[in-house]
């Protein structure tokens, strides 16, 4: 027991100090070529789910977005990831981005140290074996985690600005109403893959907001277009 935890956290320095996958800063994020060629004045927003690959919705969501043809960023847990790669190799396809969300989705503000680096590592691994690319975003489960040990984790913080709330309402007209009336350029929608009601809810909220004269990006898109100034609240740099 003590050689494999001396060597998970030898594997985890090496990760932090030496790999540069893992760490990088506004600018090192490089989102869609035609992100970058966008017009600046239009408005931009990302879709993001949590909590997958659910076995049923999480395809059903990719169907919708490839029909749509826009992008969304996933944040996946690693336990699922292993039962579900089919559905990462899926939304790689579709040019989506894969986020941590943990390996078990524990509340991170009630886990020590040593378990937090465990649980990002692990589901870092876990989303690699999955889908051939390590993650550079993650979400911690709840939106938890204390100041202190965020600063350990090589990675990119990334909250979100609209909670659509269907994790509570599980209404798809509830759903709809959360976003549309909150939703403002550069906004980072919060959803999960694992409700029907947000399945039939997803359709009309990218109808609602393609015809409002929004556009879909990933979260490492918004960062790159910097013309997003609150994007420094939700994004914490190493």
């Amino acid at each position: 027991m003590k050689i494999k935890k001396i060597l998970f956290f030898a594997a985890f320095a090496i990760l932090v100090f030496v790999c540069p996958l893992y760490v990088c800063s506004v600018d090192a994020i490089s989102g869609d070529e035609n992100i970058h060629a966008a017009d600046p004045e239009k408005k931009y927003v990302a879709l993001t789910f949590d909590d997958g690959p659910h076995p049923v919705y999480t395809q059903k969501i990719l169907d919708i977005l490839a029909e749509k043809n826009i992008v969304a960023t996933f944040f996946i847990v690693g336990g699922r990831a292993e039962i579900y790669p089919e559905s990462l190799l899926r939304m790689k396809e579709l040019n989506c981005e894969l986020g941590n969300h943990t390996y078990d989705h524990v509340d991170l503000s009630k886990t020590k140290k040593a378990g937090i680096l465990y649980q990002i590592q692990r589901c870092n691994e876990a989303i690699y074996a999955a889908s051939g690319e390590y993650p550079i975003v993650y979400r911690p489960p709840f939106g938890r985690i204390s100041k202190e040990n965020e600063k350990a984790i090589p990675m990119r913080k990334v909250l979100w600005t609209v909670d659509s709330q269907d994790w509570n309402t599980k209404n798809k007209d509830k759903v709809i109403k959360n976003v549309v009336k909150s939703v403002k350029d550069g906004s980072i929608i919060l959803m999960h893959d694992f409700y029907k009601s947000t399945l039939n809810a997803l359709p009309e909220i990218i109808d609602q907001l393609t015809e409002a004269g929004y556009e879909f990006a990933t979260v490492s898109e918004l960062a790159a277009l910097k013309k997003i100034s609150h994007l420094h609240e939700y994004f914490m740099d190493d």
